[in-house]
């Protein structure tokens, strides 16, 4: 039996990686309030982990700046393709393994996190 275990990680854009990506959806066509993402970290392992594992895990995933929580309205999980490595989780599963754990693969996605600009709605007029 294998085990999964999901480790939230730091915040994946900077202000000015966010107000990039705000400018470049705003000539799209799409008007957001706000955007933010946070790193997510996806383990496996074919044993659970014991607690001075998860510690020295959660030790080695602790990067970049924290990710401060907020109020977003909608989100959406973005990940590598299904039977892909990346290699990020190449090198992360790597290190992991040399630090003595035993996880089969360390994988990160990325969490965004938006509220939209309020759009009127035009009501109908009744006849």
């Amino acid at each position: 039996m294998s085990f999964f275990r999901c480790l939230p990680g730091a915040d994946a854009l900077s202000v000015f990686r966010q107000q990039r990506l705000l400018s470049h959806l705003a000539t799209q066509g799409i008007e957001l309030q706000s955007i933010a993402a946070q790193y997510l970290h996806f383990v496996w392992s074919e044993q659970e982990l014991s607690a001075n594992q998860v510690s020295t895990l959660e030790a080695l995933l602790q990067y970049g700046e924290p990710f401060a929580r907020t109020k977003a309205i909608q989100s959406v999980i973005v990940i590598p393709r299904f039977g892909t490595v990346s290699p990020w989780a190449s090198k992360a599963t790597d290190i992991a393994r040399q630090c003595g754990l035993e996880v089969l693969r360390i994988e990160r996605g990325v969490s965004y996190q938006w509220t939209s600009k309020k759009i009127s709605i035009p009501r109908k007029s009744r006849s």
